[in-house]
Formats: C-alpha cells, structure tokens, sequence
C-alpha cells in the first residue's frame, strides 16, 4: 500500500480500520488469527473493531496487507474458497499454508502466490 493512501487512512479514523476488521473477520479469518498475524493481542483487534483505537506502525502495516491479500483473492473465490485458500496447504507454498507464512511474516511469498492465482498463472 502506497504512503499516501495509509496517511488517507489516518486522518480518517478508526472507523475505517473498524470496517477492515471486521470485514476480515467475516469473511477470511478470527480474531486471533488476524491478532497473531498484526502482531497483537486479540484484545487489541477488539479494540480496532469498536472503533476505540486505531493500528499503528507495523501492525497496521500487517493489518492493510492481509485485506488487501484478501480483496485479491475475492477476486477469484467467494468468501469461502478465501477462508479454504488461506487455511489449506498450498502447493505453491511449498506445500505451508498461507495463514502460517503471514504470521510469520512472509507476506511477500503469499502475495507472490495470489497473484499467479489471480493471473491465471498458477
């Protein structure tokens, strides 16, 4: 995500980053898992969620790149072949699944994958 689109953020709110989590949570992944792939308490995701505060440095980073890691793949699944997508193994990852790698933080190898997916490449 570019710099001037997370300042657009910023000075919007919580609100949006709310919206963001709870759109995660719908449709991809738990509050936990979206905790331990921000790098944060799950207390802390509730907090982003009820608007009270908002991300901030490499956990709001975390945050925008899974929903955008997430806005990809619905361009290919329904929300439920997202939630399948990132929770089963992939070949492509060297048989790892994809919510494993974005805890540890390889968003970049699961990024990769989504996009040969999206392009037809895969």
């Amino acid at each position: 995500m570019a710099a001037a689109e997370r300042e657009a953020l910023e000075r919007q709110g919580g609100e949006v980053y709310a919206h963001i989590v709870e759109d995660l949570r719908q449709s991809a992944v738990t509050t936990d898992e979206l905790a331990s792939i921000a790098g944060v308490h799950g207390r802390q995701v509730q907090n982003w969620a009820a608007g009270r505060n908002k991300p901030q440095g490499e956990h709001r980073d975390h945050l925008l790149e899974l929903h955008y890691l997430v806005k990809r793949l619905r361009d290919v699944y329904q929300p439920e072949g997202v939630e399948i997508w990132l929770h089963g193994r992939n070949r492509d990852l060297g048989g790892q699944r994809p919510l494993d790698l974005l805890r540890a933080g390889e968003f970049e190898a699961v990024l990769s994958a989504v996009e040969r997916l999206v392009d037809g490449t895969m």
